[in-house]
């Protein structure tokens, strides 16, 4: 009966021994059930989390190249349209170079008597302002010009520069209108120099002085004509 007793006590602990066991098991599993599902949830945060930071960093990329290619087609244009004007303005001045000698020694005589006129009205207003014993008279108005113009039209347009201005400027201030044995390395046109100072009237100034009051208005002609074609 003792043995009996006994092994009716050692099954009852076994029993449970194995229920506590189970329990435990069971809620070792329950706990593990849960971190995995808390691990899932946050594993999926963090894989939506990276699949917006990407979408995210891909629309910001796309964003720059849009932004850089825009930015190089507008540079670009910009480039294009300066180029066109250049062109404009570099045949202009090739035309003038290329006019017949009657028509570019007329705009020679018109440069030059533009200049001396200017240059003959300062000195009048110095003399009202100052008073001719503070007046520095030039010994004469020299002409320069490049070679192949003061070869060929050099004479021509001081005379004709004369004739203009008769009647209108003296005839002693004309008399110090000379051709200077000196030349020039300018494009064309000509230099006014009456003592240490000088009137650059080259075509090259010229032109650049024209398309500072023309750009604006060549840009439209060419951009908003071929715009509308």
């Amino acid at each position: 009966m003792a043995m009996m007793g006994l092994e009716k006590i050692t099954e009852k602990i076994l029993g449970e021994a194995q229920a506590r066991a189970d329990a435990i098991m069971a809620e070792a599993e329950a706990e593990c059930a849960k971190i995995r599902a808390e691990y899932a949830t946050r594993a999926e945060q963090i894989r939506e989390r990276l699949s917006t930071d990407a979408e995210e960093a891909a629309k910001n990329r796309i964003s720059r190249a849009k932004s850089t290619a825009a930015t190089a087609k507008r540079n670009l244009l910009l480039e294009t349209k300066s180029e066109l004007i250049d062109l404009v303005f570099d045949g202009a001045l090739e035309g003038t170079l290329k006019l017949s000698n009657e028509h570019y020694a007329d705009l020679l005589v018109g440069l030059l008597c533009a200049a001396l006129t200017e240059q003959l009205e300062a000195e009048h207003t110095g003399r009202a302002l100052y008073g001719d014993e503070d007046m520095i008279e030039p010994e004469a108005y020299e002409v320069l010009m490049n070679q192949k113009d003061r070869d060929r039209l050099g004479k021509l347009v001081i005379e004709g520069a004369k004739k203009k201005l008769s009647g209108k400027a003296e005839k002693a201030k004309l008399d110090l209108l000379v051709l200077s044995s000196k030349t020039v390395a300018i494009d064309g046109g000509l230099i006014l120099r009456y003592g240490p100072v000088e009137s650059n009237c080259s075509l090259s100034l010229l032109f650049a002085e024209l398309r500072e009051g023309l750009e604006a208005e060549v840009s439209r002609a060419l951009f908003d004509v071929k715009a509308m074609g």
